[in-house]
């Protein structure tokens, strides 16, 4: 069979290519697990086959079509029957769900032979790739394009909508680092205000008391010339905040509790330039210092008080809301049984806002949170 009537160099389709997708993959876990200075995070492409136009030292050029393993932002790995050299530009055809194919310009600079006559081909390319566009990764997932992220590559402003001081605090504490200015708005008429005065990014939550932070963002997408990108965060997963966050208006979703190296690599997706190679370190997990423990403490038994009034006064939008707010900080500090029973008490409030599934559980909510602060 001639190459230009294969689908791909390798002769492969389905399950013999998903096989030797998966023999590699498992290699590469069971190695390194991938470049200390890698900047874009590798996704799964599994492509039988893309076009490519390799252009040949002294002008000639060779059209073929090979197997895709992988895509980033920045580039592509694909498999190819025989050894290719380094330096070589070519353009790779993408295909996008929404523009047709993308022709990608771009420069081999890795041929690693595999096993008999497979080698992966590296190709770097010339210009960022809309990357979220073309694999539309599930939004409720924690799917990086930018591998690692160092906090003082990211600068600039951000919105950040929350009523919850303690979820602001936390914010702040885990981007103290950055060169970030932080703007805040506990509701939307005092965000439609700071918007206006220009921001990289929004990070808006859903549950705003009574309000909802997803009418918000709505409205700004319909507003000619507003061009920021918008991650929502909520510790809320029901099938509404699904539907809400695949607004083509919203670019991202966290999930609370976050971690601060959740927090940085979401803000990274959207403002920080590349990082020089090996730049950057480990960013910190979801537990965080003595110095925020002790301001959230407070902050905690705070909420609880604004709780127990919620139930008294059978408001259930705001129970829910409070209930979120004290899920989002639990595990900080370290109050991991009390995050457990925050989470299923949200889940049973959520869609039918019932109290009477949860107010039998308040006192102990109370309870745990204000033993918490006396230690």
């Amino acid at each position: 069979m001639a190459d230009d009537q294969r689908l791909n160099t390798l002769g492969l389709r389905d399950k013999e290519l998903d096989g030797l997708f998966n023999k590699i993959d498992q290699q590469s876990a069971e190695g390194s697990g991938g470049s200390a200075n890698r900047i874009d995070s590798r996704w799964n492409f599994r492509h039988e086959s893309l076009a490519i136009k390799i252009l040949q030292p002294g002008g000639s050029e060779i059209e073929t079509r090979m197997a895709c393993r992988n895509l980033s932002k920045g580039g592509v790995g694909l498999l190819h029957r025989s050894y290719l050299h380094t330096g070589n530009e070519c353009v790779v055809t993408i295909p996008h769900p929404m523009k047709g194919d993308l022709f990608v310009k771009g420069k081999i600079v890795r041929c690693t032979h595999i096993s008999g006559m497979v080698h992966e081909i590296g190709i770097i390319f010339d210009e960022e790739i809309p990357l979220r566009e073309i694999m539309r990764p599930d939004p409720m997932q924690e799917i990086f394009a930018v591998e690692k992220v160092d906090p003082d590559t990211l600068m600039g402003s951000i919105l950040l909508v929350e009523d919850s001081d303690m979820d602001v605090q936390l914010v702040k504490h885990f981007l103290r680092t950055t060169q970030l200015r932080i703007k805040h708005a506990t509701n939307i008429a005092e965000a439609e205000k700071l918007v206006r005065s220009g921001v990289g990014l929004l990070l808006c939550d859903i549950h705003l008391g009574e309000e909802n932070g997803g009418d918000f963002v709505k409205k700004l997408h319909e507003t000619p010339g507003w061009s920021p990108p918008v991650v929502m965060v909520s510790a809320d997963r029901a099938d509404t905040t699904y539907s809400l966050i695949t607004h083509p208006g919203v670019k991202g979703f966290l999930a609370k509790p976050f971690s601060q190296d959740s927090l940085i690599r979401t803000i990274g997706e959207f403002m920080v330039d590349p990082p020089a190679e090996g730049a950057g370190g480990e960013a910190g997990g979801v537990q965080a210092d003595a110095q925020i423990v002790a301001a959230l403490l407070p902050e905690l038994v705070k909420t609880c008080g604004k709780l127990e009034e919620a139930v008294k006064g059978a408001d259930a939008t705001l129970v829910l809301s409070l209930l979120m707010q004290l899920a989002g900080v639990a595990p900080v500090l370290g109050l991991g049984e009390l995050a457990g029973i925050l989470e299923s008490m949200c889940q049973q409030m959520a869609g039918t806002m019932d109290l009477t599934k949860v107010t039998a559980k308040i006192d102990d909510i109370v309870r745990m949170c204000q033993e918490a602060a006396d230690r």
